[in-house]
This record gives C-alpha cells, sequence and structure tokens, in this order.
C-alpha cells in the first residue's frame, strides 16, 4: 500500500475551490452589508428627525390657534409692544433700584480654616 503525497495545509483540490468559493462569497456580501448598516442608520436619523418636527408642528398649530383669541392678542401687544388701550396710561420707570437694606455685609468667619490660623499666626507679630 503506497501513502498518497499530502496537500499543503491539508486541503484536498475539492477543498480549496470550496474555500475560495466561500471567501468569494464573503467578500461580495461585504459592501451591499455595508450599505445595508449605514441606510439603517440614516432611517433611523430621519425618523427621529420627522418626530421632531412633527412636535414643532403641533406647537406652532397650538401658537396659531391662540392667535385666533383677540385678549391672547391684546395681552401680547401690551406685553411686548407695550400698546395701551384708550383711556389707559403708560408709565415708564427708568433709573437704578435703590439698594436693599437688608443687604449687610459678610461677617467675619467667626472659625477660619486652619491654614489661615496658622498664617495669622506667623505674622500676626508683623502688625
Amino acid at each position: 500500500m503506497t501513502e498518497e503525497p499530502r496537500p499543503p495545509l491539508g486541503l484536498t483540490p475539492r477543498g480549496a475551490v470550496l474555500l475560495l468559493v466561500m471567501f468569494a462569497l464573503a467578500a461580495t456580501a461585504v459592501y451591499p452589508l455595508r450599505q445595508y448598516v449605514s441606510q439603517r442608520d440614516r432611517i433611523e436619523r430621519l425618523q427621529a428627525k420627522q418626530q421632531a418636527l412633527a412636535a414643532e408642528n403641533a406647537r406652532l398649530e397650538t401658537e396659531r390657534r391662540r392667535l385666533q383669541d383677540p385678549a391672547y392678542v391684546q395681552q401680547l401687544a401690551k406685553r411686548d409692544y407695550h400698546v395701551v388701550s384708550p383711556g389707559e396710561e403708560a408709565w415708564v420707570v427708568t433709573g437704578t433700584p435703590p439698594a436693599s437694606a437688608t443687604a449687610q455685609p459678610a461677617a467675619a468667619d467667626p472659625d477660619p480654616p486652619w491654614y489661615k490660623r496658622a498664617w495669622q499666626g506667623l505674622t500676626g507679630w508683623l502688625s
């Protein structure tokens, strides 16, 4: 019985062809898989943007309905543009407010930290 020479890496010709075919399939699947992942990411970002825009549209629709109310428009005109109704007087207060009597200067720290006490002990004889 003669023993056949063993192929390199223990692969038969059929195994080598199978390995080559598997490698080719894997190599051709990389690009479509990468495209699929990037498209899924883009879809998720666009869906999040769409939800944000829908929320903004709902807020603007509510504001549009509020602006249909004349009392709300009058309130905005008074607040933002200082519009007064006939018979009302407009007052403008200028100047700075008076100093508060409750504001007192900060009292000396009754128990200063150790490093301040040490510094005062070392330099106290100078003053």
